[in-house]
């Protein structure tokens, strides 16, 4: 009898290009023979396309607590799972079916206090399931160890046209989950970056929210680079793919999330990278990238310079890039993945 799966699909709908819903996606496409998948998604029906391979079902609200806490394990039981299985920070206190978490998130966004409280006191009855390519974690619960994977969308070697009409040929994209501060410290590098490179490599941002998209507007002319920065209002999330790979290299900077995050997807792609000199950073890219030392502003302008200038620096990190994804193994994720379900079904 097949293993019956429910997966919190909060995020296809609240947060379609997040690290969360991209590993979702994953999850979903390399799921394992023996395991019957089944999507929750909280809105109504007809509002969201589905999976036409995937049964999926709705239970609209928009209360994240009242989902995780309260909804996902009740239409667990309705629908005989086993397991619920998350890429969410989360897990239910009191509920019944055994969760399995795949952060693809550094916290538990969108949650009052006392959700926040109850999703972190639920992670203590639930399996983490933890990238092996990442120091561990200290977080409650179980943790195991999974093979890193990423969406084969990202493995597809030709650059089909993003349907967006105003992305230039050459780029620096930007695509991640970015606060306030980190939006005002990379504009303050690409000042020192934009007079050589602004015209014929502008700096895209794509996958920001509302909020930080009009405050990334608004400072721009503060820093006098309006002229070399774009800023794509919709993406959609089919995307997502082509965006990275036509882009000249990525440029990252932000929280990084454990799973679905943009350097793992700038290395399926083969894209050279510039990020900060971060431990987990690190353990991800190791010699793929351009790695900067976390204050130094001006050095993350003159990485961003190198990268697209540097023939040979930017052909070299491409080929590390490359290297590195080449050892990644779809197959080696499912068969762990299958037996981690068969242990807690």
């Amino acid at each position: 009898m097949a293993i019956r799966v429910l997966f919190d699909g909060w995020p296809l709908i609240h947060e379609p290009l997040s690290a969360a819903a991209w590993h979702l996606r994953t999850l979903l496409v390399l799921n394992p023979e023996g395991v019957l998948p089944i999507l929750a998604l909280p809105t109504e029906a007809g509002a969201a396309s589905a999976d036409a391979g995937i049964e999926t079902i709705y239970q609209h609200t928009h209360d994240r607590s009242e989902w995780e806490q309260r909804l996902l394990p009740r239409l667990a039981e309705e629908h005989q799972a086993s397991i619920i299985h998350t890429t969410s920070l989360a897990a239910s206190l009191l509920g019944k079916t055994h969760t399995f978490v795949s952060p693809a998130a550094t916290q538990a966004d969108g949650h009052s206090r006392l959700g926040e409280a109850l999703a972190r006191g639920g992670l203590a009855r639930a399996t983490i399931l933890w990238p092996d390519d990442l120091p561990k974690a200290k977080l409650p619960g179980e943790l195991r160890l999974l093979p890193t994977v990423v969406h084969p969308e990202f493995r597809v070697g030709n650059v089909n046209r993003v349907s967006n009409s105003d992305l230039p040929d050459e780029f620096l994209l930007v695509q991640g989950d970015i606060d306030e501060k980190e939006i005002l410290q990379l504009l303050e590098s690409w000042t020192w970056a934009a007079a050589s490179i602004g015209e014929l490599y502008p700096l895209v941002f794509a996958g920001l929210n509302t909020a930080m998209r009009d405050f990334l507007d608004a400072r721009l002319p503060e820093f006098h680079v309006q002229e070399s920065v774009r800023i794509l209002d919709t993406v959609r999330a089919q995307d997502l793919p082509n965006l990275f790979r036509a882009s000249s290299a990525i440029v990252f900077v932000g929280e990084l999330a454990p799973w679905g995050n943009a350097l793992r997807h700038a290395l399926a792609c083969g894209k050279a990278v510039v990020a900060r000199q971060e431990m987990n950073t690190e353990s991800i890219v190791g010699s793929a990238a351009y790695l900067v030392p976390t204050e130094d502003l001006r050095a993350f302008g003159a990485a961003m310079i190198t990268v697209v200038v540097d023939e040979k620096a930017g052909e070299k990190l491409e080929e590390s890039a490359h290297e590195r994804a080449a050892h990644w193994s779809a197959a080696k994720f499912k068969e762990e993945l299958l037996k981690l379900y068969q242990e807690k079904s």
